[in-house]
């Protein structure tokens, strides 16, 4: 049987999924699953992102026996959300996927166990030339800090340009790695500021590998978004307790509402503005050195 897994969402909402989806594929390993690469307002999946699922493949059309939604605004949730008690609150994301996720399954005839500890956990795989760029970095680790700054698209924190907070903060801790994602206006040579795709190659999509580098930075800061968060709430990251990760975000929700707040350790620290971001990443920086 053909399983198709579609969204109306966008990259980060594809990015909550994969682990259920996971979970589905090595229960009913006898399927066939494909992931529709199209999602919300014309949001192009790519295929590196589907395929960190091992037997997941992408695919531009609708094509299965059963085509699956995977995002909790699709409409084919609200029939679940009638069955929850008024005073139901769930504190993180995943804690909603496991309510949510398998009984649209089951509707299909598909049970999932989906447990306690359930994480982003997946092997990207990064071309030797990515690993080799970003080898040299290793030891430094602790003094590295990666930023995503692309412009969000769904008004969750604001678009300040990030150049002139680049150039600041390399400027006052030149022992410090400072790695961009997004291309700024940035005439300054600076030894310690780099842009990502300087660092290992431009690629059509290369959030996989600025999440490879961040592996390797202490620090992880930037705007809540797709790109962002396939790096600040892989395993890899939040699992660890060293970790500080600057959430920038206009609400109450932090990179740990995101994730799974039972198995969270890394130290989250939310943000409300770009300049809130850099106040913050300077502080923590000032604070490692004392």
């Amino acid at each position: 049987m053909k399983i198709c897994f579609y969204s109306q969402g966008h990259i980060g909402d594809l990015l909550l999924q994969l682990p259920l989806i996971d979970i589905l594929i090595k229960t009913y390993p006898e399927n066939q699953y494909y992931y529709y690469s199209i999602g919300g307002d014309n949001t192009f999946f790519y295929e590196g992102l589907i395929r960190i699922v091992d037997n997941l493949f992408p695919t531009p059309v609708l094509n299965g026996d059963i085509n699956i939604p995977t995002w909790f605004c699709n409409p084919e949730y609200n029939q679940f959300r009638e069955t929850l008690p008024q005073d139901n609150f769930f504190p993180d994301y995943f804690s909603m996927q496991k309510y949510f996720f398998p009984k649209i399954l089951k509707s299909h005839g598909l049970d999932i166990e989906v447990f306690d500890d359930c994480g982003i956990d997946f092997n990207y795989e990064i071309p030797t030339q990515v690993i080799e760029s970003v080898e040299k970095y290793k030891n430094t680790k602790d003094k590295n800090v990666i930023l995503f700054n692309q412009t969000p698209r769904s008004g969750q924190t604001d678009a300040n340009r990030y150049a002139n907070y680049l150039i600041d903060i390399s400027t006052k801790h030149p022992d410090y790695n400072f790695f961009y994602t997004n291309e700024e206006s940035i005439e300054s040579n600076i030894p310690n500021l780099h842009h990502t795709p300087d660092v290992f190659g431009r690629y059509t999509c290369d959030i996989l590998y600025n999440a490879y580098l961040s592996n390797y930075c202490k620090y992880i800061g930037g705007r809540v978004s797709g790109p962002y968060m396939f790096s600040a709430m892989h395993n890899m990251n939040v699992l660890d307790s060293e970790k500080i990760i600057v959430s920038q975000i206009n609400s109450h929700m932090g990179v740990e509402t995101f994730y799974n707040k039972k198995i969270y350790k890394a130290k989250n620290i939310q943000s409300a503005s770009t300049s809130s971001t850099f106040e913050i990443l300077n502080k923590e920086i000032l604070g490692d050195q004392s």
